[in-house]
């Protein structure tokens, strides 16, 4: 190990295998507990954020219509609590934008 990082990953994994209480697992070793605390609040952060930012990606199915007339036909997307309507004609640049924005709010 040459790093600070990687020294409290192994740290933080042997404490979570000890079924110890992290008091007592910082005791038994010689370490701080509010530095085992500040070190897991850190890395479950960056783990989260990690994984908000990945896109994530659905498959999209229309709901059959009954009305054949094309000019009619709507898809609804749901992403978290919007629903974006497209109709027949949409601006596909202002849809992308929704998206985006839509995206860094969930």
């Amino acid at each position: 190990m040459n790093n600070k990082r990687e020294i409290w990953i192994e740290r933080i994994q042997d404490y979570k295998a000890s079924s110890l209480t992290a008091a007592k697992w910082c005791e038994e070793n010689g370490l701080s507990i509010n530095s085992l605390r500040y070190y897991t609040h850190k890395f479950n952060k960056e783990k989260k954020e990690q994984e908000s930012s990945q896109t994530k990606w659905t498959a999209v199915f229309p709901a059959r219509a009954e009305d054949t007339n094309s000019e009619t036909k709507t898809i609804k997307i749901t992403i978290g609590q919007a629903i974006i309507e497209i109709v027949p004609g949409f601006d596909p640049n202002t849809f992308e934008t929704l998206v985006r924005i839509l995206k860094e709010q969930c």
